[in-house]
């Protein structure tokens, strides 16, 4: 997938995420099913990753640095990103901080050569730039898909 590609697939979930301010509180935070996330959750979770690429990869692709060595805690980052949407924060200002990071990112992935979309990435020989977002784009993809067949099924209810 070329960059303009890419960009776009990622702008389009701003969209997506703005329309969800309609939802009804009681639905934001409501699990998907027993033990799992609500919709807040997996909005947090996009914000949550996204500023991880903003600042430990993006930021060192635009400075031609290899990334920092570092022990990524997946689960960590996810339970932060869940405890963060019952801080306080209202769903309106959760989705607007999605916004705003999510067009940081796309600022940034904007910012670089066309060319380093396929190159391969530091440390990744068998995986470009490029392949490394078509996977965010599938994440992204598969969490929407989900919090929109949620909705789907409760407002048939």
């Amino acid at each position: 997938m070329n960059k303009e590609d890419i960009i776009n697939e990622k702008l389009a979930l701003i969209d997506r995420v703005h329309s969800l301010k309609t939802i009804s509180d009681d639905l934001w935070f409501l699990p998907f099913r027993e033990g799992s996330w609500g919709i807040a959750d997996v909005i947090s979770h996009f914000i949550a990753w996204d500023q991880f690429m903003i600042d430990n990869r993006i930021s060192y692709l635009l400075k031609n640095e290899p990334f920092p060595q570092m022990v990524i805690d997946v689960e960590e980052i996810n339970r932060a990103a869940s405890s963060y949407t019952r801080s306080g924060i209202t769903k309106s200002q959760l989705i607007d901080e999605f916004i705003s990071v999510r067009n940081l990112l796309l600022s940034l992935l904007d910012q670089l050569d066309t060319e380093q979309f396929a190159r391969s990435l530091p440390g990744k020989e068998n995986m470009t730039l490029g392949d490394y977002f078509v996977g965010m784009i599938e994440h992204d993809q598969t969490h929407i898909a989900e919090i929109e067949s949620f909705i789907n099924q409760n407002q048939k209810a």
